[in-house]
């Protein structure tokens, strides 16, 4: 939600004196002003994204790039050990899939992998139903958003490109950057902290149990895009969807 520069000064921040002045001093009769302030202090004002499975369904890139990979090492792999580990990050994958290795041939393999992938989905990336409308409308109305993805940083940085998310993203955030990955918070917190934003004023669009774990793990709200798919992780969300057609910006301000 945009806020006018009218209101700036009472803006709910811990640091803000002002703010932290009128609240402490408003009196419990004038209960209207005091739900302006408890509405100002739980309002949402960043939006988190994740990136497969939310704005790009990529799954059958990643699919042909292991694929690829295994091949050209002469390597078994099988579709079920693919949909088995998707989702996983390649320092954990690559020894589950094919046994302990080197660190170095680990990173190895992994590069060649994403290079790969990088280039089937150049040629497929097309983002998912009602995503860039909402990342649109979320921008419009005044929303910090920021991407915040297991994926490697170069990837993307190739899907913010041809997808053009940087008109309405300010802040990327690669797994690569932090300590550790989803459940744990550390990828999300980074974005709110990068976005300037508290986390509980953060909402997390997600797609992955893990991720909606880690999204409250941060603090944050979270919507879930859980497709067909019918997980007790992903009900455990603040708002459960089939696609992002079915958000809308009333819902998302409904859910502070």
């Amino acid at each position: 939600m945009h806020i006018s520069m009218d209101l700036a000064p009472i803006l709910p921040s811990p640091i803000n004196p002002v703010y932290a002045h009128c609240r402490k001093s408003l009196p419990t009769s004038i209960g209207k002003d005091r739900s302006i302030l408890d509405f100002m202090e739980n309002q949402l004002q960043a939006v988190i994204w994740d990136l497969d499975g939310v704005i790009i369904d990529s799954a059958e890139e990643h699919r042909k790039s292991w694929h690829r990979l295994a091949q050209a090492e002469g390597l078994p792999l099988t579709d079920e050990q693919f949909y088995a580990t998707f989702g996983m990050q390649n320092n954990a994958i690559i020894p589950k899939l094919w046994g302990p290795m080197p660190p170095e041939r680990i990173r190895m393999l992994a590069d060649r992998k994403e290079e790969y992938f990088r280039e089937f989905v150049r040629h497929a990336a097309t983002p998912l139903p009602g995503a860039i409308e909402l990342l649109s409308v979320l921008h419009d109305a005044g929303y910090r958003q920021a991407l915040a993805s297991s994926t490697p940083i170069k990837n993307i940085e190739l899907i913010n490109e041809l997808l053009g998310l940087d008109r309405y993203l300010s802040v990327l955030v690669s797994g690569e950057s932090v300590a550790h990955g989803k459940p744990a918070p550390d990828v999300f917190l980074k974005a709110a902290a990068e976005l300037g934003v508290e986390p509980a004023r953060c909402l997390v669009i997600e797609d992955a149990v893990a991720g909606v774990e880690a999204a409250h793990a941060a603090g944050m709200r979270c919507i879930a895009v859980a497709g067909e798919r019918d997980l007790p992780g992903l009900r455990k969300a603040d708002l459960i969807v089939k696609d992002l057609t079915e958000v809308s910006l009333e819902r998302i301000r409904n859910l502070a």
